[in-house]
């Protein structure tokens, strides 16, 4: 039951990082007025797909903490924990992006 969990946690994190990668793509691709929100709403996105996904990751460890060996993780432990911290690092950087190239106290021009 707790490893179909964990999947299924994974599973939606990865929903959640197409949904962000989508928005980042589509605020670059459609720049008009809600550019920067779609960039904004992208990172975030993927910063709760990082939070997922290493939910997963740390959901699976706790439950198969008895039988599994620091050498013996398998590929897909791998696979997973390559793709938490590359979500991670995709959601910091665009949410410094954004904070660098408008920043929230800038006053707003109409």
């Amino acid at each position: 039951m707790g490893v179909g969990l964990a999947r299924s946690v994974g599973a939606l994190a990865v929903v959640a990082a197409i949904f962000g990668l989508e928005l980042l793509m589509v605020s670059q691709v459609c720049e008009d007025a809600h550019s920067r929100r779609k960039w904004a709403m992208g990172s975030i996105l993927l910063l709760v797909s990082f939070m997922l996904s290493f939910g997963g990751l740390l959901g699976f460890v706790i439950l198969l903490r008895n039988q599994v060996t620091l050498i013996g993780f398998t590929l897909t432990f791998w696979c997973e924990f390559t793709a938490s911290f590359l979500f991670f690092l995709n959601a910091i950087s665009g949410l410094h992006i954004n904070s660098i190239t408008h920043p929230w106290d800038q006053p707003r021009k109409f």
